[in-house]
C-alpha cells in the first residue's frame, strides 16, 4: 500500500478533477469529457449565483456556458437527470444499470404516496400515460387529472403524483427543464435505445461493484467511512459497501493507499494515475461549489485540507457561522478563503459581500492577483460585470 503526505493527497485530488486546469478541457466537448471521468454531479435548483451542477463543471472547464450544460442534457441527451447520490445528472449510458437503484425509490415512493393519501394515482396512471403518449412533452402545468387538493407540500394535484412516479420508476425521464419547471416524456423516446437497454442481464452483485468503483471516481478517491461520499440507496450500507470494497481489491479493479496522519485507508481507481502525468505550470485559484463531488465528504475534506464547510442554507440565520450561500476558495491545493456573494440577479453583477480568509493564511501579491483572476473569469461565466469593489474584499 503506497503511503503519501497530505499535500501529495490533496494535489493528487485537484489535478483529477483538473481543477489545477493542466488539462486543456474546455466547451461543450470539455464539460462531456469532465462527465465521463466524474460520472455524476448533485443537482440542486438553487440560483444565487448558478446553479450547482453549472458551479462544478465551471471550475473544471475552461470558458464554460450553463448552455452546454443544458445541451447535454435536453437537446443531445447524452446526460439524464436521476437519483443516484441524491437527485444528480448523470451520462445516460448509466441509465439502464440504475433500474436497481429506481427499484429501491420506487418502494419509497409508494411509502411517500401512502402517508400523502395519494395512492389514488393507480386509478389514474393509465390516462396520464395517455396523455404524454399523445402531447409529448407534459409538465405539471400542463395536465390536470384526477383529484386537485390544497397542500404546504408535495404535489397538490394527483396528475402531478402520477407523473413524478412515472419518473422514478423509469417510464418516464425528464426531457426538458425551464428553470425549475420539469417536462416529462416516454424514456424511449427521450434516450438511445443503446441507453435504455444496455446491460439488462446485469446482476445486483455486478451492479453493486460497479457502483462502488464509480461512486469512487466521483470523488477520486475515498475512504470507507460514513459520509456524503457514499449517501444513496445501497452505498450508505456499510454491511453492503465493505464486502464490495473486499471484492474490488480482489479483483485489482481498485488500489489501497494510505496518507500520513490518517489512520483510516483510502480507496482509488486504477484509472486516477492516467490523469497524474499532467502538471500544471501555474498558480490557480477556483471557486469551489457547494456540492462539489471533491468536498461531498465533509470530514474527509478536513482530514486531507484543514477546511472545514458547512453549507448553511438550511440553516437558520442566527446559527449561521458565515452566510447563506457561502463558496469555498481554493488557491494551489489549499482551501485558502471562502466568501458569500449578492444574489447575481438582484446585483446584475458578480459582487462579493463578505470575504473571510482562513486563520493562517497570510495572503502574498501572487495570491490576491490570482484569485483576482479569477474573480474575473466568473464573472464572465455569470455573464455579469465584475464589480470593482471585490478587489478590495481582499485586502480587509
Amino acid at each position: 500500500m503506497k503511503l503519501y503526505t497530505r499535500e501529495e493527497a490533496r494535489h493528487m485530488l485537484c489535478r483529477y478533477h483538473n481543477l489545477d486546469g493542466a488539462e486543456a478541457i474546455s466547451g461543450q466537448a470539455g464539460a462531456e469529457k469532465i462527465m465521463r471521468r466524474i460520472h455524476s454531479i448533485q443537482y440542486d435548483p438553487l440560483q444565487v449565483l448558478a446553479r450547482n451542477a453549472d458551479l462544478v463543471l465551471q471550475a473544471r472547464v475552461r470558458d464554460y456556458k450553463a448552455s452546454y450544460l443544458y445541451n447535454l442534457l435536453y437537446k443531445e441527451h447524452k446526460l439524464v437527470d436521476g437519483f443516484d447520490k441524491e437527485m444528480c445528472i448523470y451520462n445516460a449510458g448509466d441509465f439502464a444499470r440504475f433500474r436497481f437503484v429506481r427499484n429501491e425509490y420506487h418502494s419509497h415512493v409508494l411509502a411517500t404516496l401512502e402517508h400523502r393519501n395519494q395512492m389514488g394515482i393507480f386509478e389514474i396512471l393509465d390516462d396520464v400515460r395517455n396523455f404524454v403518449k399523445e402531447h409529448g412533452r407534459t409538465g405539471t402545468k400542463d395536465i390536470s387529472i384526477g383529484e386537485v387538493r390544497e397542500s404546504r407540500w408535495g404535489h397538490k394535484k394527483l396528475s402531478s403524483a402520477a407523473l413524478d412516479y412515472l419518473f422514478h420508476k423509469g417510464e418516464l425521464c425528464v426531457a426538458d427543464k425551464r428553470g425549475t419547471q420539469k417536462y416529462f416524456d416516454f424514456t424511449e423516446r427521450v434516450l438511445d435505445d443503446t441507453d435504455v437497454q444496455c446491460d439488462q442481464n446485469m446482476t445486483l452483485e455486478s451492479f453493486l461493484e460497479w457502483y462502488v468503483e464509480r461512486r469512487i471516481e466521483s470523488v477520486g478517491f475515498l475512504w470507507n467511512k460514513q459520509g456524503g461520499g457514499w449517501l444513496g440507496r445501497f452505498l450508505c450500507e456499510n454491511e453492503t459497501r465493505t464486502p464490495i470494497l473486499q471484492t474490488l481489491l480482489a479483483k485489482n479493479k481498485i488500489n489501497k493507499m494510505q496518507v500520513e496522519g490518517i489512520s483510516e485507508s483510502f480507496y482509488i481507481s486504477k484509472n486516477f494515475q492516467e490523469y497524474m502525468k499532467y502538471q500544471a505550470s501555474n498558480s490557480y485559484a477556483r471557486f469551489i461549489a457547494p456540492l462539489d463531488n471533491m468536498i461531498w465528504d465533509r470530514k474527509m475534506l478536513e482530514a486531507l485540507f484543514g477546511f472545514t464547510y458547512s453549507w448553511e442554507v438550511y440553516t437558520p440565520v442566527a446559527k449561521r457561522k458565515f452566510g447563506y450561500y457561502v463558496l469555498p476558495v481554493l488557491y494551489n491545493d489549499q482551501f485558502v478563503a471562502r466568501f458569500e456573494a449578492e444574489p447575481v440577479r438582484a446585483a446584475e453583477s458578480f459582487v462579493i459581500r463578505n470575504w473571510w480568509w482562513e486563520p493562517g493564511i497570510r495572503p502574498d501579491d501572487d495570491m490576491k492577483e490570482t484569485i483576482l483572476n479569477e474573480m474575473a473569469c466568473f464573472a464572465e461565466f455569470l455573464q455579469v460585470r465584475n464589480s470593482p469593489e471585490n478587489i478590495t474584499k481582499l485586502e480587509a
